[in-house]
């Protein structure tokens, strides 16, 4: 397992859980950037870290940051469904997740393709 990448994970969730929880703070992001823009960047940059984490097969890798960012996701919107300034929102939960089957699968594809060759093998 790869700390750092997961310490930054860590780190990420925890500034965007805390930055949506000040009163006014996310609705005026959401007003200005637009709600589902800053679900896909944010998932998109955690499913990045997460892809990162694990020392597996990309295909394993893959699975592992879908089901991290679905469960990350899901403590986020139920986070804010306690806030009475917040709205969870199923919908929400869905970009996320699909944010991170899309860039787990590039990110897939990029590791299965670009995997370091042994230098001393025969042809």
């Amino acid at each position: 397992m790869r700390v750092g990448y997961l310490a930054a994970l860590l780190l990420c969730f925890f500034l965007m859980v805390g930055l949506g929880s000040v009163p006014g703070e996310a609705n005026a992001l959401s007003d200005r950037y637009g709600d589902k823009l800053l679900h896909v960047l944010a998932y998109g940059a955690m499913a990045v870290l997460c892809f990162q984490v694990p020392r597996a097969s990309p295909e394993a890798r893959a699975a592992v940051t879908i089901g991290a960012i679905s469960l990350l996701g899901l403590a986020d919107e139920a986070l804010q469904s306690l806030l009475p300034y917040r709205n969870a929102s199923l919908q929400d939960w869905w970009f996320d997740i699909g944010t991170a089957a899309v860039v787990a699968f590039l990110l897939m594809l990029y590791a299965r393709y670009n995997q370091p060759t042994d230098s001393h093998e025969k042809n």
